[in-house]
């Protein structure tokens, strides 16, 4: 086990790409193969469309008739909200996720921090058994705030008392690696190296 886990009370972990693989061409096999690319352009180009389903700003629905106003396909409203609702089901385990029951029995502390929508990170814990022994969980969605805004990290320690200097924040992305540190967090950037499946 990597000594930054076991010199750590408390971790918090992002979920997808940390606990969980989060992978768009998986997500794509949801949608027809016809209408994927036009698809994918809309929900995963430049725009990252799928990120507004993080924020919550808007309904999944108005969402998701955006991303269908931007394939310009039929029925992609729909579409994109099977994508939305039954991504989890793309996912797999990394190797944290199956280090939780271990970091538990350790005493260890152990909460999520993910920008991620709802109702699929409900989906997601029911499919995936050890994120039921995290102790709590912020979710963008829910907040209507995302990674690497201040605010959600604010959150995290107002609610659950996470203490940034006693704490390890471990994250896919380096934008939000740095946030955690100008907070205080010890941090780990988990991306590369092999953490990734190849296939």
């Amino acid at each position: 086990m990597d000594e930054r886990l076991t010199q750590a009370s408390c971790i918090v972990f992002d979920v997808g790409n940390v606990l969980l693989t989060f992978e768009p061409d998986r997500v794509m096999e949801l949608i027809p193969e016809e209408h994927r690319d036009a698809m994918r352009q809309a929900m995963f180009g430049p725009d990252w469309r799928w990120a507004a389903f993080d924020l919550g700003a808007e309904t999944n629905e108005e969402i998701a008739r955006s991303i269908a106003d931007a394939a310009g396909v039929p029925g992609g409203k729909e579409m994109a909200l099977h994508a939305v609702y039954h991504f989890p089901e793309t996912m797999r385990p990394l190797p944290l996720y199956h280090l939780i029951p271990e970091l538990k029995r350790m005493g260890k502390k152990l909460y999520a921090l993910t920008n991620y929508c709802e109702p699929s990170f409900t989906y997601t814990k029911e499919r995936f058994e050890n994120l039921k022994l995290l102790d709590g969980a912020v979710v963008s969605n829910r907040e209507k705030v995302t990674k690497p805004d201040p605010r959600i990290f604010a959150l995290l320690t107002e609610r659950y008392g996470v203490i940034p200097e006693e704490t390890l924040f471990i994250d896919d992305s380096l934008p939000n690696v740095q946030a955690a540190e100008a907070l205080g967090f010890a941090a780990w950037h988990y991306a590369g190296d092999g953490v990734l499946p190849e296939s």
